[in-house]
């Protein structure tokens, strides 16, 4: 696993372009980035907890086509997050991208809620998650460029609270929302996207405005002379992967089985994502001084234990597992994030955070797909809730298995100093 260096990527810059240190200029740059990655993140969960009465009551639909719903925007993303690193590298200036990104999506949002067929439906949100990860990843690479390499830990944990904190507060406002009008989502999920692009416009401060003048051929010697960046891009599949199956099989099984309102199923996805929320930063400032190898790899390993369980909890006791599945969560996300900062070269971080979108969009869109089928096959030939607990105990069971293949990878990457 070489990190042979290259005149093609260079070591990080201290300065800004005004000649400010970094380190200093770099925090008033990513307060604005995490509050937009806070809104461009709330519609993204705010259709989790009314996900059966916005797809499958309102268009009558099976089981596996409402999952599906929870995956198709994904084979969108897959598709839009690598040429939008593409766009953001090459024209350098990433900003009006991010902000049309944004408007597009606003657009779409207000779109799905009049959808009248539901192939019609499915098609926008195909679309809508092109021009989300597109913003997603701009606003990735934009705070990896303002990043220090001895600060990577805490400004990535900054942007990871600020995603979880809007997933966290998604989940619940859209279980609200769904107590009077379920399709409200939508419009209501267009203004914020809207919100979030004005956001871009007045406050948005990009690091440089260099031209790079990438193309495929730099993807491709990005990749072959950085190959540890699939160990981030593995946990990221891993890890979408498996919320996936939460915000899908669970959601359903939450409703199915367990008989939970929209709201209450919100409140149980905010026991989830708040201590997630809450802790991504301490753990992004943990990192940076003790390392990231053991809290990506213990914590990715709870955390499958955990989350193959929970089917096998009570309601009052599935509350206490989702707080320490955030609680795990955190330990393992603000290491990722740092770890594709970390051996990502500077004046290609879009490239290399949209080729970490990229991972997890696959793993978001598998995550579903798989949870889909198998509860599919599952249900029909139980007729009980075992389909939906034994999907959820072989999805935990691919997060203890990435964990284990990679810590060897993790130990080697230290040992030859490209981490802590």
């Amino acid at each position: 696993m070489s990190e042979a260096p290259s005149s093609r990527f260079p070591a990080a810059l201290t300065l800004d372009p005004a000649g400010v240190p970094r380190a200093a200029s770099g925090w008033r740059a990513v307060i604005p980035l995490g509050a937009c990655i806070f809104l461009t993140m709330l519609p993204v969960t705010m259709m989790v907890p009314v996900l059966k009465q916005v797809v499958a009551d309102r268009f009558g639909v099976s089981t596996f086509w409402t999952h599906s719903f929870m995956s198709i925007n994904m084979v969108g993303a897959i598709v839009a997050a690598p040429l939008g690193g593409i766009l953001a590298d090459r024209l350098g200036r990433r900003k009006w991208i991010l902000a049309a990104a944004l408007l597009c999506d606003g657009i779409l949002l207000w779109a799905l809620g009049n959808a009248k067929t539901f192939p019609l439906f499915m098609a926008l949100r195909l679309c809508e998650g092109m021009s989300h990860i597109l913003a997603l990843t701009t606003l990735m690479a934009i705070a990896s460029d303002w990043a220090p390499s001895g600060r990577r830990g805490r400004m990535m944990g900054v942007i990871g609270a600020s995603m979880m904190f809007g997933t966290t507060v998604g989940s619940p406002l859209g279980g609200t929302i769904g107590r009077a009008a379920p399709l409200l989502v939508f419009p209501i999920g267009a203004l914020i996207a809207l919100a979030a692009g004005l956001l871009v416009v007045l406050f948005v401060r990009e690091a440089d405005a260099c031209r790079n003048g990438i193309t495929f051929r730099d993807i491709r010697r990005l990749v072959r002379t950085h190959r540890a960046l699939a160990v981030p891009y593995a946990y990221a599949f891993i890890d979408r992967l498996c919320v996936g199956v939460i915000i899908s099989t669970f959601v359903l099984y939450l409703s199915d089985s367990l008989l939970l309102a929209p709201h209450q199923i919100g409140m149980m996805m905010a026991c989830f994502m708040l201590p997630f929320a809450a802790l991504t930063y301490p753990a992004g400032r943990l990192i940076d001084r003790f390392g990231r190898v053991w809290p990506i790899a213990f914590g990715s390993m709870a955390f499958g234990v955990v989350f193959a369980t929970y089917g096998l909890w009570s309601p009052d006791l599935l509350v206490v597992a989702m707080v320490i599945s955030g609680v795990l969560s955190a330990a393992m996300f603000a290491p990722n994030l740092a770890l594709c900062a970390d051996l990502s070269p500077r004046e290609f971080s879009a490239t290399a955070f949209a080729g970490f979108n990229v991972a997890g969009s696959l793993g978001f869109l598998c995550g579903p797909l798989l949870g889909g089928t198998l509860c599919t096959v599952l249900l029909s030939a139980s007729g009980d809730a075992s389909g939906y607990k034994i999907t959820l105990g072989l999805a935990g069971a691919t997060e203890v298995l990435c964990a284990l293949i990679t810590l060897p990878m993790l130990l080697r990457l230290r040992r030859k100093g490209l981490i802590t």
